[in-house]
C-alpha cells in the first residue's frame, strides 16, 4: 500500500515538473500569470521553469511579421461607382501585453478597423484617382491604421491594393483607359 503511495506521488510530482518547463521560440514572446493575475512577468525566447500551480502562461504570441488577406471588400468611390478590392496586410505585435489585455479579440477587431478605413479611404477617392493614386492610398492607410491600433500595441508595416474590380472587370495596372472609366461612370 506504502509502494503505491509513492508511486502516485513520484507520478504527481513529475507530471507538475514537467509542465512547468516551458519553452518559448525565437520571435516569440509569452505572458504570464500569477494565480490568474498578470505581474509584469514575460518569457523571452528560451527554457523557463514555472512554479507548478502557481504560474501558467496565459498568452503566447509571435513578434514576427504576419500576413492578413482580406476578402473582397465592396465599396463607393467618390463618385459613386461601385468597386470590389483586395487587399493584403502586414502586421506585427510590438507590445503583447496591449495586445493581449487591451483588446479581447485582436484579429477580429483588427480586421473590422480594417474594413472601416479601407471603406473611407476608398470614399474620398474617384475610380481615375483610385488607379493612379495606390501608393498613395496604401500609405493612408497604413497611416490611418497605426494610429488607430498603437493602444493595441499592433504595428501595420504594409497595406497592399492587389487588384479591384468594377462590375465583373478586373482592373489591372496595364488594362485601365481614360474611355474605360468615363464609360463606367456612365
Amino acid at each position: 500500500m506504502y509502494q503505491y503511495f509513492l508511486m502516485v506521488l513520484f507520478a504527481i510530482t513529475g507530471v507538475s515538473l514537467a509542465s512547468s518547463v516551458k519553452i518559448v521560440r525565437q520571435g516569440d514572446e509569452a505572458l504570464v500569470e500569477i494565480f490568474g493575475k498578470y505581474d509584469r512577468k514575460k518569457l523571452e525566447p528560451g527554457l523557463t521553469f514555472l512554479i507548478p500551480f502557481v504560474e501558467t502562461v496565459a498568452y503566447k504570441q509571435t513578434l514576427r511579421e504576419q500576413m492578413l488577406k482580406l476578402p473582397p471588400q465592396q465599396c463607393a468611390t467618390r463618385d459613386r461607382v461601385s468597386v470590389t478590392l483586395e487587399f493584403i496586410v502586414y502586421w506585427r505585435v510590438i507590445d503583447l501585453e496591449k495586445a493581449s489585455y487591451k483588446v479581447q479579440n485582436l484579429k477580429e477587431a483588427m480586421f473590422n478597423m480594417l474594413i472601416l478605413s479601407i471603406r473611407t479611404q476608398i470614399a474620398k477617392l474617384t475610380v481615375e484617382e483610385l488607379y493612379t493614386a495606390r501608393n498613395l492610398l496604401n500609405n493612408a492607410l497604413v497611416e490611418e491604421l497605426d494610429t488607430t491600433t498603437d493602444p493595441w500595441g499592433v504595428k501595420f508595416t504594409r497595406v497592399e491594393l492587389r487588384d479591384f474590380a468594377i462590375g465583373s472587370k478586373v482592373i489591372q495596372p496595364t488594362s485601365i483607359d481614360r474611355k474605360d472609366i468615363q464609360h463606367l461612370r456612365a
